[in-house]
């Protein structure tokens, strides 16, 4: 088979499989079935590691058969994996009403009214915790809900800016001399199409500044358009503004302190901006973040072997500690900042109590630039902690079995270790 034939031949094997995991209809439901759905579907990322001429319109034949792939997930399927959507429509018709999520929960006597009419409320989560999604997030969420407040509005706008993503990390990957192909790596993973279509998560609006500020950076590092990005990347998903934090260590070790204390000015007082609204009732628009990072915890590697050790708080210090301890070395070595940012947020995913399926799209999005077969594999593997439903459907706890954590983690570090003394050895 010619490049582009074979290409074509594994975009088609992906959507087969993407139509099969859409045939379930309810995910949550056969979470085994749905996972073999899932094998199938991982084949096709294998051409994203291929090597020689890639075939003339590479990108364009990505994004047609990513969008193919969506799809049958976003039509033909509900989000039962995950309820967030319906929290982001929630919240999103609060900010539409003029109402501050940060200050009221969904339970709140206030939003009583506001209940009766909303479709979605009675499948918000946690509805006695307030919002926790940073403020740009809520202002998109806002228009949608004025569009209309539908989960189904909801994931098919999450596609459109999935797709637009697809095409920045086209570019990026394109303009630094990588082969178009490694694109498929994201564009096509399983794991990202039914976390988008079907669930509806809004990573890709975060990942999107991220990613368009490393274009930018790329293309004019001295511009300011950079560090505009990365502010609505921080007021999207504060993780986000990282790359800039490395984009000034870079620029520190250039001998262009000023500018960078600059970059990073314009990064936050873009991302205050947004947050501003929402001062004006005198709090800030924390929401329920401060009782994320203190007591959820959920498919954790580290803290977990920590916690009967030391206790479940001693062992979140523990790893929080690891971390700054991380991102400060990170910060020392300096580098590129998209490695440097994909560096950290392996730290993070490593380190931090909870590591929900959908935070591996962070790194997936950026293995197009930094193709690695054990981030491959733990991407494929993540979704194993979905058997947790398969387990509260048999009458247990929501809690994947214990084997999980030990193939999801170990055989990536296993792969790693593996892959290192290889190099070590030529």
């Amino acid at each position: 088979m010619t490049p582009r034939a074979t290409l074509h031949a594994a975009g088609a094997l992906g959507f087969v499989a993407a139509c099969g995991a859409a045939s379930l209809g309810d995910l949550a439901a056969d979470v085994p079935l749905w996972l073999a759905w899932l094998a199938l579907g991982a084949l096709p990322l294998l051409v994203g590691l291929a090597r020689g001429r890639p075939p003339a319109q590479t990108l364009r034949i990505v994004l047609f058969w990513a969008l193919l792939i969506r799809l049958p997930l976003l039509l033909g399927t509900e989000p039962t994996l995950s309820d967030d959507v319906f929290r982001y429509v929630w919240e999103g018709r609060l900010v539409a009403a003029g109402l501050d999520p940060y200050d009221l929960a969904p339970s709140a006597p206030a939003l009583s009214g506001l209940a009766v009419d909303a479709a979605e409320w009675a499948h918000v989560n946690h509805k006695d915790l307030p919002a926790i999604y940073p403020p740009a997030a809520q202002w998109v969420f806002a228009v949608l809900a004025a569009i209309r407040p539908s989960p189904l509005v909801f994931r098919g706008a999450m596609v459109l800016f999935d797709l637009v993503l697809i095409a920045a990390l086209g570019a990026l990957a394109v303009g630094r001399g990588k082969d178009p192909r490694a694109v498929v790596l994201y564009a096509w993973h399983p794991l990202v199409a039914v976390e988008v279509a079907s669930s509806g998560h809004y990573e890709p609006l975060a990942l999107l500044p991220l990613v368009a500020g490393l274009l930018a950076w790329d293309r004019a590092r001295r511009g300011a358009l950079p560090w505009l990005l990365w502010g609505v990347a921080i007021a999207s998903k504060y993780v986000g503004g990282a790359a800039g934090w490395f984009a000034a260590r870079e620029l520190v070790r250039e001998r262009d302190p000023w500018r960078a204390v600059v970059g990073l000015l314009i990064s936050g007082l873009l991302a205050l901006s947004f947050a501003a609204p929402f001062f004006f009732d005198g709090t800030a628009p924390i929401g329920s973040l401060s009782t994320f990072v203190q007591h959820w915890g959920h498919n954790g590697s580290v803290h977990a072997l920590l916690t009967p050790l030391i206790g479940y708080h001693p062992a979140r210090g523990v790893v929080a500690a690891a971390f700054l301890g991380w991102a400060g070395w990170l910060t020392w070595r300096g580098g590129d900042p998209a490695r440097s940012f994909l560096q950290l947020f392996v730290g993070l995913v490593v380190l931090s109590p909870v590591v929900h399926p959908w935070y591996g799209l962070w790194l997936i999005a950026l293995l197009p630039l930094f193709p690695s077969v054990p981030l491959l594999v733990f991407s494929v593997l993540l979704p194993l902690s979905y058997l947790a439903w398969t387990a509260q459907a048999a009458g247990g706890a929501w809690l994947a079995p214990a084997w999980v954590p030990w193939l999801e983690y170990g055989l990536p570090l296993a792969l790693f270790v593996l892959v290192r003394g290889v190099r070590r050895g030529r």
